[in-house]
């Protein structure tokens, strides 16, 4: 798959298919961009009304070049796009970019032409990029191509990026040049017809000068294959994406709660998550983490020390790595020691180091090189106001000696005159340079939790069976699945079940309980009840016969009244003492199954603390889910009670999602609550809805 995209992403020939010489035209700038990136390909301009461009012989068709083309860049009408295309396979061209718009995006017959473009390339198998795109680019030096209308050239880097808007990408080229964000490549997709961003990643697998991807995305093509291929990139380099359309109205409709809490960004958050990419709510967070992509080395943990000339910069930035995760590194006396040497008495030496506005440039570069051989520091912040002594393009420079080559990452914060900027920039070893602490803060934390995640990939999927699903299926059985045979599901799936009996009558529900032994639960059982809870259909903590008749006659009349046929009991042994966890399972049209886990219970629906994870997940990111709840904490030890048994928590949460994962019919289910014990007792199911759909 990669070596079909070498003759689109490193050509050496290029034919300009409807090329004009129009100052005006797209096309000329493109052949200007390729020029003045100093391509080190042969450029073959193709207009058969023109003889030369920009002193280019010019050739009246593709077939006329007469010599090897690895690229054809197409920027005819619409119309002659497929002839053009048909001439570019005769002559054995490589790959193709077609920058024409008016296909798919543009109504049914665009997108017949579309169909039928796409058609006639696969046959040959040659690729195509677009159409309705704005172009490639390549910075390596034996390539050097910027075949693009930007008007802003792309600064050389180690940043590749793709990107569905092409307006957008221009954009983002001229604030990535402002900023001194550099591109190893950049490729614009347009409509994806062909080449698609799972084939560009693919591609950036093997491309040594990428050490970062940035992605725009305004769709997800092939969900499941972008999982496999951007998972295994972000193995290796932090991926950060920007994904429109997270707000997009419309939820659907769902009788579980799973269901009702996976709304339509849910599974594109939770694909994104599970392949270790750092999604971007904003562009200038697409920008801040891909700044300190480029240039910092992977932070061992959390713990930041923040070097300053200012108190209240300093406090903001201690705001923000709370916010964050992270921590103000404790420095050791003998730093604090070795820092309180050369400053102010007033100055403070704990963590923020302030060193006072009369700090030097040659202050910072001691206080920031004594605070980065620290070992209880992972990664440094270093903020800089005007300073009164020095200039801050001397403060830049000590900051930067310091940061150049050391193994823990350093980002910069430089709150000055607009001028700074540009030429900080051209400082060798330079850091990542920031305006304000809060986005230096932000990317710090970003490629904190990339190199945690690159770390937390343990365990494995366990492998999990259901006879009794099976045979449901087999037999067609769409719909719920009875209450004994759901329960059968989990035990046999590897899911512990509280005690339980099913009743016929209540005198058959008084039995079961004696049999059980009290307390008890009483559950009543209706084939259109979906909340048993919100109907009154849970009576808990039955103590006695008496409490159990008692329970169930009301039960029945709350039922009947709300026009509810009684169907039945399930009486189920009291388990005290659990936290209240659900798992759950729905499947998104797009991604699949997806394993949800939450706190709440029967008010998950009002906490909402939930998390989502296209399966299988293995038992680590199983942990992971449990880990990124706000109410984690809720499971651990607090105020005296022991920690829940979290191990056994997600283990039962990755054979949930074996068996969403191996049952495609596994519609919906819900593990509703499942009660996590203390620490070595386990977890234990005491409700669960299960639907299966063809």
């Amino acid at each position: 798959m990669t070596a079909s995209l070498k003759p689109i992403l490193a050509p050496r020939s290029i034919a300009l298919a409807g090329v004009s010489s129009r100052p005006d035209s797209l096309s000329i700038k493109l052949l200007d961009n390729l020029l003045a990136s100093g391509f080190t390909g042969r450029i073959y301009p193709v207009n058969p009304r023109a003889s030369s461009i920009r002193e280019l012989p010019c050739y009246p068709s593709v077939t006329a070049i007469g010599a090897p083309v690895d690229l054809a860049v197409l920027m005819v009408p619409r119309d002659l796009v497929i002839p053009t295309v048909d001439e570019c396979l005769a002559a054995g061209v490589g790959g193709v970019v077609v920058i024409t718009a008016g296909f798919r995006e543009g109504g049914e017959e665009g997108a017949a032409l579309e169909r039928e473009l796409v058609s006639r390339l696969r046959a040959s198998g040659v690729r195509m990029v677009g159409p309705n795109c704005m172009g490639v680019i390549n910075t390596a030096p034996d390539v050097r191509l910027d075949a693009t209308f930007s008007p802003t050239p792309a600064l050389p880097g180690p940043v590749a990026f793709a990107s569905h808007s092409g307006a957008l990408g221009v954009a983002v080229l001229e604030a990535a040049a402002e900023a001194g964000l550099g591109f190893s490549q950049f490729v614009s997709v347009g409509n994806s017809a062909d080449v698609n961003v799972n084939d560009v990643l693919e591609y950036w697998e093997s491309d040594e000068r990428t050490r970062a991807v940035m992605l725009y995305l305004e769709s997800l093509d092939e969900p499941r294959r972008f999982l496999e291929v951007a998972s295994r990139l972000t193995a290796r380099m932090p991926v950060i994406a920007l994904k429109a359309g997270r707000t997009a109205a419309g939820q659907r409709a769902a009788s579980s709660h799973t269901g009702a809490l996976a709304a339509a960004d849910t599974a594109v958050d939770a694909l994104l998550a599970q392949a270790g990419v750092l999604r971007a709510t904003t562009l200038e967070e697409m920008f801040e983490v891909a700044l300190g992509a480029q240039s910092c080395p992977a932070p061992r943990g959390r713990r930041v020390a923040v070097v300053t000339n200012a108190g209240g910069p300093a406090i903001v930035a201690a705001d923000a790595l709370a916010t964050h995760g992270l921590e103000l590194a404790p420095l050791t006396a003998a730093t604090q020691a070795e820092i309180r040497s050369f400053l102010p008495a007033e100055a403070s030496v704990a963590d923020p180091v302030d060193m006072l506005p009369s700090a030097r440039p040659e202050d910072y570069r001691r206080a920031l090189g004594l605070v980065l051989a620290d070992e209880g520091v992972d990664a440094a912040v270093a903020i800089a106001v005007t300073p009164p002594q020095g200039s801050a393009l001397e403060v830049a420079e000590a900051i930067a000696s310091q940061a150049r080559g050391c193994a823990k990452p350093v980002v910069s914060v430089f709150m000055t005159a607009a001028r700074f900027y540009p030429q900080a920039h051209r400082i060798p070893g330079m850091p990542p340079v920031y305006r304000y602490p809060e986005g230096g803060v932000r990317a710090l934390a970003a490629l904190v939790r990339h190199g945690e995640r690159r770390h937390d990939r343990g365990g494995e999927v366990p492998v999990v069976a259901s006879p009794t699903l099976d045979g449901a299926v087999a037999r067609a059985r769409w719909g719920y699945l009875p209450q004994a045979e759901a329960f059968a599901v989990l035990e046999e799936i590897g899911i512990p079940v509280a005690p339980w009996r099913p009743a016929r009558d209540l005198e058959a529900a008084v039995r079961a309980a004696e049999e059980l032994g009290f307390p008890v639960v009483l559950k009543g059982e209706a084939s259109a009840l979906v909340h048993k809870s919100e109907m009154g259909a849970v009576q808990v903590n039955l103590a006695s016969p008496a409490a159990v008749r008692q329970a169930g006659l009301g039960m029945a009349d709350r039922l009947a009244a709300a026009g509810l046929q009684l169907d039945g009991f399930v009486v189920q042994r009291l388990v005290p003492g659990g936290r209240e966890v659900i798992l759950g399972v729905s499947r998104d049209p797009a991604v699949g199954p997806l394993l949800m886990v939450g706190l709440g219970g029967v008010a998950v629906e009002v906490w909402k603390d939930v998390v989502f994870r296209p399966v299988p997940v293995t038992t680590g990111e199983a942990f992971g889910m449990i880990e990124a709840l706000r109410g984690a904490p809720l499971l651990g030890e607090f105020r005296g009670r022991p920690a829940g048994d979290v191990a056994s928590l997600a283990e039962a949460a990755a054979r949930l999602g074996a068996l969403a994962a191996a049952v495609p019919e596994l519609a919906e289910c819900d593990v509703n609550p499942l009660f996590v014990l203390d620490q070595g007792r386990g977890c234990v199911a005491v409700d669960v809805r299960l639907r299966l759909a063809p």
